[in-house]
C-alpha cells in the first residue's frame, strides 16, 4: 500500500500510471467483465463471461456471453439445468467451448447447491476468503477470482499476460515473479483507490503498444521512465 512519503519506485509507477490514463481510452466494451458488471451488477454473470474469455479475446467472449444468454439464460438455475450440448452450441464463438461448457454448468450446480445460487455473499466477505472460495469452483484461478473481485470494487489487482509482461517490461516487477509475487508487488506500489483502474490500464496498453513479441517502443507514452527500451538499443 502506498504511504504518505511515496519511495522513488512508487512515484516512478504513479508516474506511469498518469501518463497511461492520459494516453488511453477505456471503453467498457474493451473489457467483457467490466461491461457484464456495469449492465447487470450480478456477480455470476460477470464470472460466466469472465470464464468464456479465457483464451479469447473479451469480443469474442461477450458475443458468447450474448449468445447464451438468448439460447439458454445466464443464470444460476438456468445454467445448472441446461444440456451441456446447449451451453457448447451458445458459447462456441468463444473457443474451448466443450471444456468451458462442462465448467459453467458445473458450477452453476455448485453455486446453487453451496450458496442458494446466490454468489454475491461470495464477493462480498472477507477478501481473501471470497478469492479461496472462487478458486473452489471449475475453471477459476486466482486471475478470474481476481477479475470477479476487482469489477466488484474489492481491493485487488488482477494479472493477466498483458499485466504481467507490461508490469515486468516496466521493472514494476521482478522478470521471474509468478502471479501473486506480481499481484502483491503492484499492490504495494499503487494506492487502493487505482486498484481498478491499474489493470485495465495495463491491458489496453499491452494490446496498443507493449505487444509481444514486438512492443512498438517509438510511439510508447512511457518510454522515458521504461528500462526495457533501454535494453533494445
Amino acid at each position: 500500500m502506498a504511504t504518505d512519503s511515496p519511495t522513488p519506485e512508487q512515484e516512478r509507477a504513479r508516474q506511469i500510471f498518469v501518463i497511461l490514463r492520459g494516453a488511453l481510452s477505456l471503453r467498457d466494451e474493451d473489457f467483457a467483465s467490466v461491461l457484464v458488471a456495469k449492465e447487470t451488477g450480478d456477480p455470476f454473470r460477470v464470472l460466466v463471461v469472465t470464464i468464456l474469455s479465457q483464451s479469447c479475446t473479451d469480443i469474442a467472449a461477450i458475443r458468447a456471453y450474448r449468445n447464451l444468454d438468448e439460447q439458454v439464460g445466464v443464470t444460476v438455475s438456468q445454467l445448472a439445468k441446461a444440456k451441456v450440448s446447449e451451453i457448447e452450441k451458445a458459447v462456441r464463438v468463444a473457443g474451448l467451448h466443450r471444456q468451458k461448457a462442462r465448467a459453467l454448468k458445473r458450477i452453476a450446480q455448485l453455486i446453487a447447491k453451496r450458496y442458494s445460487g446466490d454468489l454475491r455473499p461470495v464477493v462480498e466477505g472477507p477478501l481473501e476468503e471470497a478469492r479461496l472460495r472462487l478458486q473452489e469452483l471449475p475453471k477459476v484461478g486466482p486471475k478470474t477470482a481476481d477479475v470477479l473481485l476487482g469489477v466488484w470494487g474489492r481491493p485487488t489487482i488482477s494479472v493477466d499476460t498483458h499485466v504481467n509482461r507490461v508490469s515486468k517490461r516496466l521493472g514494476l516487477a521482478h522478470q521471474k515473479a509468478k502471479y501473486e509475487e506480481v499481484r502483491a508487488t503492484l499492490m504495494q506500489i499503487y494506492d487502493p483507490a487505482d486498484y481498478r483502474s491499474v489493470p485495465l490500464l495495463f491491458m489496453a496498453h499491452g494490446r496498443k503498444t507493449c505487444g509481444a513479441p514486438k512492443p512498438r517502443c517509438s510511439s510508447c507514452p512511457v518510454e522515458k521512465l521504461c528500462p526495457f527500451t533501454k535494453k533494445l538499443f
